[in-house]
């Protein structure tokens, strides 16, 4: 039997996620807003793509008890989408396509890390089959089961919705201690982008600019990370506030731990990121300019 050959181009739900990418790069790089526009014509009301894209984010976000009710749940979704108008689908795919090309580097466009891949790319492939006689059963079946796992919460594969909880719960800490991650200023770029001082953008610039060019952004990591950390060491030695002196001590020492490999993390940006926070937190109260 045929496999089914996974196809970024084709993918609705991996399309949308580079284009959500390039909203916030195109935004901090105060550049055309190309994606937001390519989003509202593609992806507006009414699209066969709107459509498909929501019935990937079902599956991506529903959460159920138990194995039995996911599958049966991805089976719902799997019928609903054979009630799309395919060829008009099919014609928005490529216009989209088409005008994705014609705005972007392509290869570049398409090289952006996405976290949940694996999940798009099963999503993509039981669409696919169900409108396919003559496909690989094994294939089908083995995406099935990453989708089972995903969506059930007895699952060991339920790390997602874990840190997609951490996340939020973060968003509801003090301001200093907010993990300010790349995913948060996606979801929420436009209420948040007001807020960044000149430091944060440019490590989130750099960090989404050289998403393929791991060495300059760990040199350029690098040296924030050690001006970062002397700048809190001088605000520790001149600083009365008890509390205040122990959440720099604290800050210092998460950074000290980093370890420069051949990939920064999120968590490592993160860390950076609550630094500047805690540093212009600090400014602030001091009434000194960031």
């Amino acid at each position: 039997m045929k496999k089914i050959k996974h196809s970024k181009f084709k993918n609705t739900g991996f399309l949308f996620e580079l284009l959500t990418r390039q909203i916030t790069l195109e935004i901090l790089n105060g550049s055309e807003e190309k994606a937001k526009e390519i989003i509202k014509e593609f992806y507006g009301r009414g699209t066969q793509l709107s459509k498909e894209l929501r019935l990937f984010n079902l599956i991506i976000n529903e959460k159920y008890n138990s194995e039995a009710k996911a599958e049966k749940f991805i089976d719902v979704v799997l019928e609903a989408h054979t009630k799309l108008d395919y060829n008009k689908l099919q014609r928005e795919k490529y216009n989209l396509i088409k005008s994705i090309k014609e705005n972007f580097e392509i290869n570049n466009f398409l090289s952006s890390p996405v976290t949940n891949y694996k999940i798009l790319a099963s999503i993509h492939k039981l669409f696919e089959g169900k409108k396919n006689d003559v496909l690989d059963i094994k294939d089908i079946f083995d995406s099935k089961i990453t989708l089972v796992e995903h969506i059930s919460t007895n699952s060991e594969s339920t790390l997602k919705a874990k840190e997609d909880k951490l996340v939020e719960e973060y968003r509801k800490q003090e301001k200093d201690l907010r993990l300010l991650t790349y995913k948060i200023l996606v979801e929420t770029f436009n209420k948040k982008y007001t807020t960044l001082d000149k430091s944060q953008k440019g490590l989130l610039r750099e960090y989404i600019n050289n998403v393929t060019n791991t060495s300059k952004f760990n040199e350029y990591f690098e040296s924030q990370l050690i001006e970062t950390i002397t700048s809190l060491h001088s605000m520790y030695k001149g600083m009365k506030d008890k509390i205040t002196k122990i959440k720099l001590r604290e800050t210092i020492n998460v950074l000290k731990k980093q370890k420069i490999g051949k990939k920064i993390t999120d968590e490592q940006v993160s860390a950076l990121m609550m630094s500047y926070e805690l540093i212009k937190e600090i400014k602030n109260v001091n009434g000194t300019k960031s």
